[in-house]
């Protein structure tokens, strides 16, 4: 049985760089039905300023919820990118995303979020007295969190009364959760802003989100800063 492939999202903007506008689109297939929302077998397509023209290309990360398109020039070349965001529907809440250039009608990708991923190295450990201490080895940043609003229950099972480790506890930090562009510097070229959620214990044992705005510097995205954000 041939699985009719349906359009998922998009959009309109040059990105060849001959200044008219091109038509970008996904599509992919429901194998599961139409009426449930994985989608598989994710296309790129690309169709020339108007001339009918079509190329098609085969994305990574192409299974997965709820793939959305966004045009936006990261680069300062006045002409504009192409981000796909893809929600992988698993317990981590983790996402694929993937920025392309398609100027002068060559695919080259800019950022993926799994090299991202790779290029720190994270410790996330436990502390006496009720702290957790997250550090990027790789930026030599280090953030401290306080465990009290965790509540008794919780710190009980893992502190002893004067405050000290029954035994060692390492965390973690999840491959991005979520890539959003953003003009921070408000000068018509798109940021990549980078979520991760720190965890605990376990996936559910949330620490916290590690957040990390992307510029393009030099041939390559580079971090601006980091930040960690804590629940409140």
């Amino acid at each position: 049985m041939r699985i009719e492939r349906i359009l998922l999202d998009q959009q309109i903007g040059d990105v060849t760089g001959n200044g008219l506008p091109d038509l970008v689109r996904l599509t992919g297939t429901k194998p599961y039905g139409p009426d449930t929302p994985f989608v598989d077998e994710v296309l790129l397509t690309i169709q020339n300023d108007g001339s009918g023209r079509e190329v098609s290309f085969s994305l990574p990360g192409s299974s997965g919820y709820r793939p959305t398109l966004y045009l936006g020039d990261f680069t300062g070349s006045k002409v504009k990118e192409i981000l796909v965001r893809t929600d992988s529907g698993g317990s981590g809440g983790i996402t694929y995303d993937f920025l392309y250039s398609y100027l002068n009608q060559s695919l080259r990708l800019l950022f993926d979020q799994q090299s991202f991923y790779e290029s720190f190295t994270y410790e996330v450990n436990y502390l006496d007295y009720y702290q957790a201490k997250v550090e990027n080895k790789t930026l030599n940043q280090s953030y401290v969190v306080s465990l009290l609003y965790k509540g008794k229950e919780y710190l009980s099972e893992i502190y002893k009364e004067n405050g000290q480790l029954k035994a060692p506890i390492a965390g973690d930090v999840l491959p991005p959760g979520g890539v959003y562009p953003i003009d921070l510097q408000r000068d018509g070229v798109d940021e990549l802003l980078v979520y991760q959620r720190v965890i605990g214990r376990y996936n559910a044992d949330g620490l916290g989100f590690l957040s990390t705005p992307l510029q393009w510097k030099e041939n390559q995205f580079v971090p601006m800063y980091q930040t960690l954000c804590i629940f409140g």
